[in-house]
């Protein structure tokens, strides 16, 4: 349990919304009718040139949803494998927060696509789900798949939210290799014990996200947690990591918080990235 002065202000706002659902805490889409891309990140390892970026585009998922996607090209050619991002729960796929870990893979030489799940960004404007989103992965897999030219070069990015759609993904369509940052566990854990806040007993959600659960059928998952994350706590990490098959490796980052395990490792993300990914995706 976290002090109840860091819980009261966040439990009170959801009190007075009188939503009692959990849900709208999960997905905060932000939406946007144009995507501004910038090159230019905090350190060297977020920028890349301008001309890696490609224009953002549409997948089709249904015939009345789409998601909007942006590739950006790794720094190397041809890329060492492609990766398919899953961003957080709050903004879209080219807000600051979220494009960094796309130029960090590029990189560190891996073509990266990037996604808006339904509801963020310029994506179809529905409600987000767990079943939706399943959908909206499946189709940017099947796009990234063709790219790459087969699945065995295609590995899972996630960060928080993102990483219970990569695990929800994986679980699936197994990938050769799964990174996840940042991650809960599942919905009701989360509910329980979670860093900013306890929920009380009666809140509920539609959708579960039950990474622990899912995680149990996954292996070549490298995990990564930062250990002064206060809104999502490194504990859950360590249960997933658990739950996880073999291979699999758990990395918790001394000074990180819930989005910065990536700069405080420094040069060892780059190694811990190689190092995981070499393991299963051949060099071509």
């Amino acid at each position: 349990m976290r002090p109840a002065a860091l819980r009261a202000p966040a439990l009170a706002l959801l009190l007075l919304s009188g939503c009692f659902k959990l849900d709208p805490f999960l997905y905060t889409p932000q939406r946007t009718d144009r995507y501004v891309f910038n090159p230019v990140g905090k350190d060297a390892e977020s920028t890349v040139a301008a001309e890696q970026i490609g224009e953002p585009f549409f997948i089709p998922v249904t015939d009345q949803v789409q998601i909007a996607a942006v590739y950006v090209r790794a720094t190397v050619q041809p890329p060492r494998a492609f990766a398919l991002l899953f961003h957080g729960k709050g903004p879209h796929m080219a807000a600051d927060g979220q494009f960094e870990r796309a130029k960090r893979l590029a990189n560190l030489g891996y073509d990266t696509l990037a996604i808006d799940y339904r509801g963020f960004g310029m994506s179809t404007d529905v409600t987000p789900t767990e079943a939706g989103i399943e959908e909206d992965t499946r189709a940017a897999l099947a796009w990234l798949t063709a790219a790459a030219g087969g699945a065995d070069r295609v590995f899972l990015y996630g960060h928080s939210l993102g990483a219970a759609i990569a695990i929800q993904r994986a679980s699936i369509d197994p990938p050769p290799a799964l990174i996840v940052e940042s991650a809960f566990a599942s919905l009701e854990e989360l509910k329980v014990d979670a860093s900013l806040m306890d929920f009380p007993d009666d809140y509920l959600a539609k959708d579960s996200w039950d990474s622990s659960g899912r995680i149990k059928s996954i292996g070549r998952a490298l995990i990564i947690h930062g250990l002064q994350d206060d809104f999502v706590r490194p504990e859950f990490s360590e249960l997933l990591y658990a739950q996880a098959k073999e291979p699999k490796q758990l990395v918790l980052v001394e000074g990180a918080d819930h989005g910065t395990c990536a700069p405080m490792l420094g040069p060892r993300f780059a190694e811990l990235v190689h190092g995981w990914v070499d393991q299963f995706i051949a060099a071509r």
